[in-house]
């Protein structure tokens, strides 16, 4: 969803004395500013809209927050309860998910979030790679608006201000709620690319493949300073590079960029299925009767 900024930032036309030039663009320094609040999924009002369409998104806000992780069971009365309508509706939108592949169907027959393999998302990062890449290189190869220069420049300083904030709470990584923040801005930085690209089946597609990597990849354990400092910059190399109309250097620094972010993502996809395994093999024994761990005294 789109992020209002409150930073003064961007690219201007023309010289300016003390500014750094980006081929004809004219670099103006951003600064920090508030971050957008989170908020827990709640029913919401969707005016004009059936009661199909109601539950449909309803369901895939709370896919979207988390609040329904992969393999988590859903439970049509339950929702229809939550949304204040019959089941008809909520049965017609779980089997439209079913079949956009957000959900499946288990062993048992209970409908269930989706879970995805290890090489479901090497795939998917392959097809982002493939896509954001066309995106860069179109948009280098064109003239670039300044609006749009600034609108990315907006988005990459909600980073540096996050990394900001980090530094002067001498905390060593984000917690909870500044990683969905940084998540945020993130993705709409990258969408954001996509729709200068002016390519809307592009889009789309990158909008879906976006949305599975966000919602069924495990939560990142969040980001220190370096890492911020790292997606940053890597963020304004890109931009950088479009500016100046260098296509191969700005496909070469995201090429890089979302191998980073791959390699990131499949080592905590080998973590947590690692600790799934353990949880599930992991004999009784070790609790007592009130779920307590045993503590051998000898």
């Amino acid at each position: 969803m789109p992020i209002s900024s409150g930073a003064e930032v961007g690219f201007a036309f023309g010289n300016l004395t003390g500014q750094n030039k980006i081929g004809k663009y004219v670099w103006i320094q951003d600064r920090d500013f508030p971050m957008p609040k989170q908020l827990k999924t709640k029913p919401r009002n969707f005016p004009q809209r059936s009661a199909r369409e109601r539950a449909y998104l309803y369901i895939q806000q709370k896919i979207a927050g988390r609040e329904l992780s992969a393999g988590s069971a859903i439970s049509e009365v339950a929702l229809a309860a939550e949304l204040g309508l019959s089941r008809t509706p909520v049965h017609e939108a779980l089997r439209q998910l079913l079949g956009e592949g957000l959900l499946e169907e288990d062993a048992y027959g209970s409908i269930v979030v989706v879970r995805l393999s290890r090489q479901d998302f090497v795939e998917l990062y392959e097809l982002r790679s493939v896509l954001e890449s066309h995106a860069v290189s179109k948009i280098a190869r064109h003239p670039f608006a300044g609006k749009d220069l600034e609108r990315l420049q907006a988005l990459t300083g909600e980073i540096r201000a996050l990394r900001n904030q980090l530094v002067k709470s001498r905390k060593k990584m984000l917690n909870g709620m500044q990683m969905r923040r940084f998540e945020m801005a993130d993705i709409s930085f990258h969408a954001f690319l996509m729709s200068i690209a002016e390519n809307t089946v592009a889009l789309k597609v990158f909008n879906k493949t976006r949305y599975l990597i966000r919602v069924f990849a495990a939560r990142h354990a969040g980001h220190n300073a370096e890492a911020l400092a790292r997606v940053h910059g890597e963020h304004l190399d890109i931009i950088h590079a479009m500016a100046e109309g260098d296509a191969e250097r700005a496909v070469r620094v995201l090429s890089r960029h979302i191998q980073t972010s791959q390699q990131e993502r499949l080592k905590e996809y080998s973590y947590w299925e690692h600790e799934a395994l353990l949880r599930d093999q992991i004999p009784d024994f070790f609790h007592d009767e009130r779920n307590q761990e045993v503590i051998d005294k000898k």
